[in-house]
């Protein structure tokens, strides 16, 4: 393929930002996240939390995500794909390999998002100032060999911001009674809809908490999904050549 011809003119398109800190400010997080296109129509978001800190959890996450690039970009089944990922990692539990795997796939043409959670935390869609809670409950990759995966679905709208992120930030904020309301409550109260800032809000929001304490590896990814307008759709178009009807 050639780049720089896009073929395919899509409905939608995402912008995205991303925060990541490993614990105790280290260098090597045991949490692992991608971001990527899929063929002609589809955005993938993942992270993944390997058990524990360290190299060994980086490890882990990081081979989690490989692996599903790889099987996602062999165009197969999202759900087919989790199972392959799943069978691959549990042949590896001998020495309890395990990680969780938080994978949202957009679709840009009609902005369905579909939502494969295992053993992760709750994403939220931020649509003006409401904020859902998308959910799934399933034990962590790589622990069970046959489990069913549950898909959840949902329709993104222009303007959504899709947030995602590990536990590290989803538990992290200390004294704190409701974890959920907190994150609610925060990203209501964000006055920006860039998705960079929102990321490094999140995160410095999660720390102050802690006193600047980093305890657990941290990663937040905020996707934000908007009308793909072509340049030129913008330009007035004179009254006499609207609603003209095609002569054929």
């Amino acid at each position: 393929m050639s780049s720089g011809h896009h073929h395919h003119h899509h409905s939608y398109r995402v912008s995205t930002g991303a925060a990541h800190a490993a614990k105790g400010g280290g260098l090597v997080s045991g949490d692992s996240y991608s971001m990527m296109e899929l063929g002609a129509r589809k955005y993938a978001i993942a992270i993944s939390d390997g058990m524990g800190n360290g190299a060994r959890a980086h490890f882990e996450s990081n081979e989690t995500i490989k692996l599903l690039e790889k099987i996602l970009e062999s165009g197969i089944d999202e759900k087919i794909a989790i199972k392959t990922i799943n069978s691959i990692l549990s042949l590896r539990t001998t020495d309890e390999i395990y990680s969780t795997l938080d994978l949202s796939i957009i679709d840009l043409q009609d902005a369905s998002c579909k939502f494969l959670k295992v053993g992760s935390t709750p994403s939220f869609i931020k649509r003006g100032d409401q904020v859902m809670k998308v959910q799934a409950s399933n034990l962590p990759i790589g622990i069970i060999n046959e489990f069913d995966v549950e898909v959840v679905s949902e329709q993104l709208k222009a303007g959504d911001l899709l947030i995602m992120m590990s536990d590290g930030i989803f538990e992290g904020p200390k004294h704190v009674e409701n974890h959920d309301l907190w994150m609610k409550r925060k990203m209501k109260g964000l006055k920006t809809n860039d998705p960079q800032e929102i990321a490094d809000l999140l995160m410095e929001e999660v720390i102050r908490t802690r006193s600047g304490q980093i305890e657990d590896d941290m990663t937040v990814v905020v996707v934000r999904i908007d009308h793909n307008t072509p340049k030129w759709a913008s330009i007035p178009v004179p009254a006499i050549f609207q609603n003209k009807q095609e002569i054929s």
